[in-house]
């Protein structure tokens, strides 16, 4: 017998991968749709365009609004991962935040001023931007506050990376940060953009003058301000309603909340730090809230009298232990009710997995800024006990949360202990520098 070496015993061949890949091709039409096409596309404008750039194969007729996006995606995510492992630290996500989903929106929205695809939507413009405005306020806040937070110093790392690293198995850290640091996060930046495709793909007849047709505004007054490509839709299709003002006016005030919580939080934190290096005396220092905690938990922090509790507690820190989360979150439901006020669907266009899913940027953001929270008080009641109590007074995000804890508080008749632990400064010691509380 003559035995004959084949490659295909260790290699296997296309129809082998074919046959392994066929249980799995009735399943890709659940997959979006901009997933789907993207390869064609992609392959079909480097094969036949005379001029490659990200600019020629947004405007080629075969381009999908979100195909920039996650092709940004796709590259990013490898990218943040190789740039945590060189540098260090994984905080890279982090500092793109402020201008992630932002980009991703204005991609869509140079799609819809620029694209052929897209002239028969050009009546939804002035609402894609008015959206894409207040995410540039948003940006603008975050970015400010970054800056002045010290986000962009490249060799700093978010606190919380630094904790959560310190205290679980390195094996646990190694997959968080390629899963839920570099892939996680960047998708989330990109579905909250989704409430900008689904508001471009809305069809004139589903856009409603509601709540009061009197002082919705009609295609007609931005024709003159718009080229004649984009003259698509009866110039009597309302394009805003009271409905997206509304909106805008609470997406401003969320922003303006979000801007007081983040200056209360800098100047308390500012002016402790200063008070805390200009002298060491008359310093409160706690106990550990859990007596002898491991060695790398974090331990309880000295802060000067003044200063007690050692965490902010006025303002709206008396109604929200979170202000600037609870607006964030509130911002990005915004967006996505924009497509509601646009009118009530007649269920051709807004069926499907995009238009379906509008709300799930904002439902993940809410579940990120969840697990985020759990971890910032665990760190926060280890430095500073008197947290605990706070938690009992206040509510995470909202006011009517601290409403109930109050009402609860006081039927069960411990909420005056609480606030003597979290508002009455302790007693000055007798001698020493610090003063220990229990």
């Amino acid at each position: 017998m003559v035995l004959v070496y084949s490659p295909f015993a260790s290699n296997p061949s296309s129809s082998q991968l074919l046959s392994l890949a066929k249980p799995l091709i009735p399943y890709l039409p659940l997959l979006p749709r901009p997933l789907l096409t993207l390869p064609p596309s992609l392959f079909l404008h480097l094969t036949t365009s005379p001029s490659l750039s990200p600019w020629s194969f947004l405007v080629s007729p075969t381009t999908h609004s979100l195909h920039l996006p996650i092709i940004l995606t796709i590259l990013l995510v490898p990218t943040y991962y190789l740039l945590g492992l060189l540098s260090g630290n994984v905080s890279w996500v982090d500092r793109s935040w402020p201008f992630y989903t932002p980009l991703c929106s204005g991609l869509i929205l140079l799609y819809a001023a620029y694209n052929p695809s897209a002239e028969v939507y050009a009546h939804n413009l002035p609402r894609l931007t008015l959206m894409m405005a207040l995410q540039l306020l948003w940006s603008a806040r975050l970015t400010r506050h970054a800056i002045r937070r010290g986000f962009y110093d490249l060799r700093g790392e978010d606190y919380r990376y630094t904790t959560f690293r310190r205290i679980v198995p390195s094996w646990l850290f190694h997959l968080v940060h390629p899963f839920v640091i570099a892939l996680a996060q960047p998708i989330l930046l990109l579905s909250l953009s989704l409430p900008m495709h689904a508001v471009l793909t809305l069809p004139p007849s589903e856009l409603s003058p509601q709540p009061i047709p009197s002082l919705s505004i009609p295609f007609r007054a931005v024709l003159p301000y718009l080229p004649k490509r984009l003259h698509s839709a009866n110039p009597y299709t309302p394009i805003l309603n009271l409905a997206d003002i509304s909106l805008a006016l609470i997406a401003l005030g969320l922003l303006y909340i979000e801007y007081r919580a983040d200056e209360t939080m800098y100047a308390y934190q500012t002016a402790k730090h200063s008070a805390q290096a200009k002298s060491k005396s008359d310093m409160v220092l706690p106990n550990a809230p859990n007596g002898q905690n491991p060695a790398s938990w974090p331990e309880p922090t000295a802060y000067p009298r003044d200063f007690h509790p050692g965490f902010p507690t006025k303002g709206l820190y008396r109604w929200s232990r979170h202000p600037n989360f609870a607006a964030e979150q509130l911002f990005w439901l915004t967006q996505t009710l924009f497509v509601v006020a646009a009118g009530e669907s007649s269920g051709v266009t807004r069926t499907g997995w995009v238009g379906g899913s509008v709300f799930a940027g904002s439902f993940a953001l809410s579940i990120l800024f969840c697990a985020s929270t759990f971890l910032t008080e665990w760190i926060t009641t280890q430095k500073y006990p008197a947290y605990r109590s706070y938690r009992r007074l206040v509510g995470e995000f909202l006011p009517q949360e601290t409403f109930l804890l109050w009402l609860w508080g006081t039927l069960r008749g411990k909420r005056l202990g609480l606030e003597k632990e979290v508002y009455m400064v302790p007693p000055r010691s007798s001698g020493g520098q610090f003063n220990k509380t229990e």
